[in-house]
């Protein structure tokens, strides 16, 4: 006998992978939904979380202290930054209270720190105005060789004035590529050392000259210094000797004129202008 073959039930099979397949993704659609409303409700509750330590009494800015200011006041730094007692500190975006800060010319640098759960803490480095440069209008120069303010109407600062520099003498991106102002900022460098022999604050100006170099006129009697260019430790050196040697014949009140462009010799050009009195060094070899 001829045995019957079997059929499949194709159509049987077919329709439980699709049930299946329709199940899997209706699963797949519930997960993502599921996931969906949990991230939703988390981000609602870091919202409503964030709201109310924002709004929180606990938080708020009892002690504020401001350091490193001495020509800005402590109300002048609080203002500029936009800090304000009672103000909640977890509110407080330091970034862009910091950039308010730098804004300001004086202020060179700016940290501000949270202390939790009720202190601001702000400490600032100010630019030290070394000098005064004559360009268009004046400027203040910075130890750290920038120019970086005009003078406002009524501002006398007892630092020297610069003068003979040109703007298309600079770099004021990076100024401490000119070499004139290099070779202003290493004198000033040494007027400003303990028991230097030509006291910063006895510096009234100082002139820039691209064949002569550098000129200082110093003290009440006016006194014209010519360094030039370049060796200006050694020069002051010389000058030391020099001044202790006037000093003692009681003659520097009437100094017009002192010459340290050579190293080994020091002209000095007594009120008047007639004699000329000049020392040699020896170089030692």
């Amino acid at each position: 006998m001829n045995r019957r073959q079997v059929r499949k039930n194709r159509y049987k099979k077919n329709r439980c992978s699709k049930t299946t397949r329709r199940a899997a993704r209706l699963f797949l659609v519930l997960k993502g939904i599921f996931l969906a409303t949990c991230l939703a409700g988390i981000s609602l509750l870091c919202i409503l979380a964030y709201d109310a330590l924002t709004q929180s009494a606990y938080f708020r800015a009892r002690t504020i202290t401001v350091s490193g200011n001495h020509r800005l006041s402590t109300s002048a730094v609080l203002n500029k930054a936009g800090v304000r007692a009672n103000q909640n500190i977890l509110d407080l975006n330091l970034k862009v209270l910091r950039n308010r800060l730098v804004a300001d010319p004086w202020i060179a640098d700016a940290e501000i720190e949270r202390e939790l759960p009720d202190a601001v803490h702000i400490r600032i480095k100010e630019r030290t105005p070394v000098a005064v440069v004559k360009l268009n209008k004046p400027f203040y120069l910075s130890d750290q060789a920038e120019i970086f303010k005009p003078l406002d109407p009524g501002d006398h600062p007892k630092v020297p004035l610069v003068t003979g520099l040109r703007l298309c003498d600079l770099d004021l991106e990076h100024p401490g590529r000119c070499s004139a102002l290099q070779c202003v900022m290493e004198v000033i460098r040494l007027t400003r050392l303990h028991g230097s022999v030509l006291p910063f604050h006895s510096v009234y100006r100082i002139h820039v000259d691209s064949q002569m170099g550098l000129t200082l006129f110093c003290f009440e009697t006016a006194t014209a210094v010519k360094l030039g260019f370049g060796d200006y430790e050694a020069k002051f050196d010389r000058l030391r000797d020099m001044m202790a040697y006037l000093r003692n014949t009681d003659g520097f009140a009437a100094v017009r004129a002192v010459d340290l462009n050579d190293l080994d010799r020091v002209v000095v050009k007594p009120e008047g202008g007639v004699a000329l009195l000049g020392v040699c060094y020896r170089k030692e070899m």
